[in-house]
């Protein structure tokens, strides 16, 4: 299933490079490197679902955590910088794109969601919820046992961490300034923290499928879901600090002239 959503992505993605290689007198829609960023992403699902990392995430928890790390904090902000959206657009015509984007409008909320604040912190909220509900014991069993379940587990992982991603990449404009991306990022990082803590000192196994394995496949579990997190967050502070910095700097300039 994994091996045909994409498929079917980078299908409709090489069909709307395609359209725009076809038109060359025409300024793309994205710059060449948010297309190797997409393909990159892409690639970096590849390696977390389809090589031998998927095979080892049935037995060992920590790989299993590793496999969602690569989607949350790898892939998801590939995609979000990638602005893939605009080249798979591309490859419909004018007048199908057109229908959809109504029909994307015409969802309640959608087109406040674009200039309103609150949806930054919907973005986060989505994302904490859909992290900490899919590491509830019974949840992540359930996806486990259940192939159509854990394919979907990924999705939403996917979908959630790249709807806040998005927001944070592009701070700075009406929906959230960069001083907000810096305290949304250090909220989200907090809780990820909190979440890394119980997993790892926890006292006895905390889902069934790996119940036979020693604890440490655990308490490694946690300290990857602490530890290379914390530097995602912390770049990406870093990141939305300097686009602040340069923001004020410019106001300054544009004052002094």
């Amino acid at each position: 299933m994994v091996e045909v959503l994409l498929a079917i992505l980078l299908a409709v993605y090489l069909a709307g490079i395609a359209e725009m290689l076809s038109r060359r007198h025409r300024k793309w829609p994205v710059g060449k490197t948010r297309v190797a960023t997409f393909l990159f992403a892409i690639g970096v699902i590849g390696l977390a679902l389809l090589s031998p990392i998927d095979a080892l995430s049935d037995e060992l928890f920590s790989v299993h955590m590793l496999q969602h790390l690569m989607l949350i904090l790898a892939a998801a902000p590939l995609f979000a910088f990638s602005n893939a959206h605009l080249v798979m657009l591309r490859a419909f015509p004018v007048a199908s794109r057109r229908v959809l984007g109504h029909a994307v409008a015409a969802i309640p909320g959608v087109r406040q969601a674009a200039h309103k604040r609150a949806s930054a912190w919907i973005a986060a909220a989505a994302f904490v919820a859909t992290m900490w509900f899919w590491h509830v014991p019974a949840a992540y069993d359930w996806a486990l046992d259940n192939e159509a379940v854990h394919v979907w587990e990924h999705l939403t992982l996917l979908a959630a961490a790249t709807f806040f991603w998005r927001i944070i990449l592009t701070s700075g404009d009406r929906r959230l300034s960069p001083g907000m991306a810096v305290v949304l990022v250090s909220l989200v990082g907090i809780q990820g923290a909190f979440l890394s803590a119980l997993i790892m000192f926890a006292s006895h196994p905390l889902y069934g499928a790996y119940a036979g394995n020693p604890l440490d496949d655990q308490v490694l579990a946690g300290v990857l879901m602490c530890i290379p997190a914390s530097f995602v967050y912390l770049g990406s502070t870093i990141w939305a600090l300097w686009r602040m910095l340069g923001n004020s700097r410019l106001r300054v300039y544009d004052g002094e002239a």
